[in-house]
């Protein structure tokens, strides 16, 4: 059994009371959420969704010192063997010089209706960003589908075009080191603004992936409220 998969439910659980006891003892714990509509639930670049529509949510408990403990979840169709994806994180984020900071922290995929093995699996994440940059890390030691030791490296560029316009960059490569003709590149540009408290957004995505449709080049809208 591989490290990743030795954490239990149980053990996820106490590790968060063990890290965020002393400091939500003196800190007010915060919950946030959103609720979000695309038009294509595309997940470093494929399409999760056979390029349909889907609904998504997510609920974030945090306090000040940095801890949070988000579950965030999509409506998703691999063609008949799974419709819903339930993630669990926990992290910490903040500021850890001046102009830079950093988010860390472990995440189980779920998905809780596909019957195949392989589908569930944990991620330990890591990203460090200084002022508009940002650079990132995730690992698996056993990827979806047991495709094994899993690597995606990714960077992102911000640029606020005024107080309530955006555009987002971003690069990443998925790294299988077990099988390396499953690798790939994914890219896209993200506008973003809000309307009437609306998150409004409209992304270009693609890949570098040949002859797989849903991982063709696409468009996506989103719409999201959050509270």
């Amino acid at each position: 059994m591989t490290l990743l998969k030795k954490l239990s439910v149980a053990t996820y659980s106490t590790l968060f009371v063990a890290m965020s006891a002393a400091s939500m003892q003196s800190h007010a714990v915060e919950v946030s959420g959103d609720v979000t509509f695309v038009s294509d639930y595309a997940f470093r670049g494929i399409s999760q969704t056979d390029e349909a529509a889907a609904l998504q949510g997510g609920l974030t408990l945090s306090d000040e010192s940095g801890i949070y403990l988000s579950v965030w979840g999509s409506s998703v169709d691999f063609g008949g063997t799974g419709t819903l994806e339930l993630d669990v994180m926990l992290g910490w984020s903040g500021d850890i010089a001046e102009g830079w900071s950093a988010d860390v922290g472990i995440m189980r995929y779920g998905y809780p209706n596909t019957e195949f093995e392989g589908s569930n699996f944990w991620e330990l994440y890591g990203s460090v960003a200084y002022k508009d940059f940002s650079l990132g890390l995730a690992y698996s030691d056993d990827y979806y589908g047991n495709t094994g030791n899993y690597y995606y490296v990714y960077a992102g560029y911000s640029l606020a075009l005024t107080d309530n316009l955006a555009v987002d960059f971003h690069v990443g490569q998925n790294e299988y080191s077990d099988d390396s003709s499953l690798s790939y590149l994914d890219y896209g540009v993200t506008v973003s603004t809000e309307v009437l408290g609306l998150g409004l957004s409209l992304a270009y995505i693609d890949t570098d992936v040949k002859d797989l449709y849903l991982a063709d080049s696409r468009v996506v809208f989103g719409v999201s409220k959050s509270f």
